[in-house]
């Protein structure tokens, strides 16, 4: 049992560090036309195997986290995980659902919570990857505290070229972080100014 734990908090750790640092989603799409999809490989230097991860991460304009997903996959193991983050603030149970255009939802229950966000750990195959590739938009439904559905759509576009092509380098990832970094702190900022003006309008 104790290792089952330790083997879902890696693969936590392991979403959590793919998604932060892989945050490309909204200025991906808006200025280079690029698939918010990101593929991220690093060897495992316990198990001395490589473990890869596509991920996409879902945020508002002004940089609010939405939910993220990424697909991790371990060399030589024919077993897929889908890596699931939404905020905290939902419900824990029943869980999410995980949707691909209008085809069968598949249950997925939380496994852990953090400060930042709740995580869950789907076991997938290779069809489940093959509808993704296939498919559109994947829809991420979970439960606000008031017991309604919370969809949140991740495009799939792109999906199929990021999965079967090769890892990014980590130069061009850091600094197409920094680049989202920048951007969204000047939406904040620009929002921050649009309040202080309304606020001023007002008196």
């Amino acid at each position: 049992m104790l290792s089952v734990l330790k083997r879902g908090l890696m693969g936590c750790a392991l979403a959590a560090l793919a998604i932060s640092s892989s945050a490309v989603g909204v200025q991906a799409q808006e200025q280079e036309q690029e698939s918010p999809w990101v593929k991220v490989c690093n060897v495992d230097p316990n198990a001395n195997k490589e473990i890869c991860l596509v991920t996409q991460e879902l945020r508002t304009n002004t940089g609010q986290f939405l939910s993220s997903v990424a697909i991790r996959e371990i060399e030589d193991e024919a077993r897929k995980t889908l890596l699931i983050a939404v905020p905290t603030g939902m419900l824990i149970q029943p869980g999410l659902r995980v949707q691909i255009d209008s085809g069968k939802q598949t249950e997925a229950k939380f496994g852990i919570c953090f400060p930042n966000a709740c995580y869950s750990e789907l076991v997938i195959d290779e069809s489940f990857v093959t509808s993704m590739k296939q498919g559109g938009k994947m829809v991420i439904t979970a439960l606000n505290q008031q017991a309604k559905a919370v969809p949140l759509e991740l495009t799939l576009i792109g999906f199929t070229k990021v999965y079967d092509g090769a890892p990014m380098d980590v130069a061009e990832l850091e600094k197409r972080q920094e680049q989202l970094q920048s951007e969204l702190q000047r939406r904040a900022d620009e929002a921050r100014q649009k309040l202080i003006d309304a606020q001023r309008e007002s008196q």
